[in-house]
């Protein structure tokens, strides 16, 4: 216990605020928002300091957009998402500005930790009830709404199953990368702990009901066990395969597959609808549902899509930012992921996590929760820390020492010098002209 508490006061302030997202979510949140505005002032007006990447660019998009928003549809309320976007831009900026190079072991620490939590707590609010404040500041209710009679599915606390699931695939994720370590380094003292904890949060992921969840951590094991070893993943594929029945069998709520999928097609259209009608600005988080309850007389808060939910709520400018943000995130990945031979955790936690952001966003949008949002912009930062160290060239060993290497040098080097030859015929062309 001692331990804990002296490793507790390690944590810096951003640190503590990221944990406190998991035990009391509302100030942790609040924390991380203020860390985040006092940040950017700092960086903005004081130091005259401006951070360029592709991220910095999105969060500008997504200001640009909601203080657009809020001028288009003369509705002050946007201005809340702009000063969240400003609280995220403002983290981004800290984590890649100030924050120590080991934060995101520690980041990993918490969120595994974070998982494990949000299993047992969602376990204790089925078997006591607390006070409805309690709950709110525990994050084991519904937002928004009253649990429903008979709603077995695990919030955990983060206010929804759906929001749930991603802080659990995420801490699978990041004990995977722990795993992969661990067997390679061949200490098989630490799977003694990594995998009932690993076992636990899969089991959480099963209880969350998310059908999406469950899928994308089938998805999580099969690139870990590709990381480990390919003919094992070739094999565990090939079984999978066969017995891909089985699989939809135990998924959850599969009997009403057909349904939901429905439902999602209908949720996926009304929202391209309302971004057709607000294609500049979109109409911010808040205003979606506000929208969508005025157009189809139902309230559906966001668009269960992680792309049509960027173009909807924060239109084309919004979209596109996004899309791009993305385009060079999964470059980056697949370049880690292919060519770059590197054998440590830290590597393995981001190929593992990052592609889960999309794939739990391509049937929900767990970003759309300010707490997966700032958990989000965290992971992040890390991952912008980290991949501006690396070199993205890639080198492809076979072609220097074969004869398709060397067919391939003579077919660059010809159209270079015929391009070469070209450009200089057309300048001598205009120079006697």
């Amino acid at each position: 216990m001692k331990k804990f508490i002296q490793v507790y006061k390690s944590f810096s302030i951003l640190e503590k605020s990221i944990l406190l997202c998991f035990l009391l979510p509302p100030l942790g949140m609040l924390l991380l928002l203020v860390i985040g505005l006092q940040t950017l002032y700092t960086h903005w007006f004081i130091n005259k300091r401006f951070i360029y990447s592709i991220s910095s660019y999105f969060f500008l998009c997504l200001l640009i957009s909601t203080l657009g928003a809020a001028l288009l549809d003369r509705n002050g309320l946007y201005l809340l998402v702009s000063i969240l976007i400003l609280g995220y831009w403002g983290l981004y900026c800290r984590i890649l500005g100030s924050e120590r190079s080991q934060l995101f072991q520690r980041f990993r620490l918490i969120i595994i930790f974070g998982g494990v939590y949000s299993c047992v707590i969602g376990w204790i609010s089925k078997w006591l009830v607390f006070p409805k404040a309690i709950d709110y500041l525990l994050g084991t209710v519904l937002f928004w709404d009253a649990r429903p009679i008979h709603f077995n599915r695990l919030i955990g606390c983060a206010y929804n199953p759906n929001f749930n699931v991603y802080i659990l695939l995420i801490a699978i994720s990041f004990l995977f990368g722990s795993l992969l370590a661990s067997i390679r380094k061949k200490h098989y003292k630490c799977l003694a702990w990594q995998l009932p904890i690993q076992l636990l949060l899969s089991y959480g992921v099963f209880l969350t009901g998310s059908r999406a969840g469950f899928a994308t951590m089938i998805s999580i094991y099969l690139l870990f066990i590709f990381r480990l070893n390919r003919v094992l993943f070739f094999t565990c594929s090939f079984i999978g395969l066969i017995f891909y029945k089985f699989l939809i069998y135990i998924m959850p709520r599969a009997d009403s597959v057909i349904q939901a999928s429905q439902k999602r097609v209908d949720i996926w259209k009304n929202s391209y609808n309302i971004w057709e009608n607000h294609p500049f600005f979109g109409v911010t988080p808040i205003g979606f549902g506000q929208e969508y309850f005025m157009q189809y007389n139902q309230y559906i808060p966001h668009a269960h899509n992680i792309l049509l939910g960027m173009f909807a709520e924060y239109g084309t400018l919004g979209g596109l930012a996004f899309l791009i943000l993305a385009s060079v995130n999964i470059a980056k990945c697949i370049h880690l992921f292919f060519f770059k031979l590197n054998k440590k955790s830290l590597v393995n936690s981001f190929i593992l996590g990052l592609p889960i952001i999309l794939f739990t966003g391509i049937f929900d949008e767990p970003i759309f929760s300010p707490q997966i949002g700032f958990l989000t912009v965290v992971f992040l930062g890390c991952w912008d820390h980290y991949s501006k160290r690396i070199q993205y060239n890639i080198e492809i060993s076979s072609l220097h020492r074969s004869i398709y290497g060397s067919t391939a040098r003579i077919v660059v080097s010809s159209y270079t010098i015929f391009h070469y030859l070209k450009s200089k015929i057309i300048s001598n062309k205009y120079n006697n002209l």
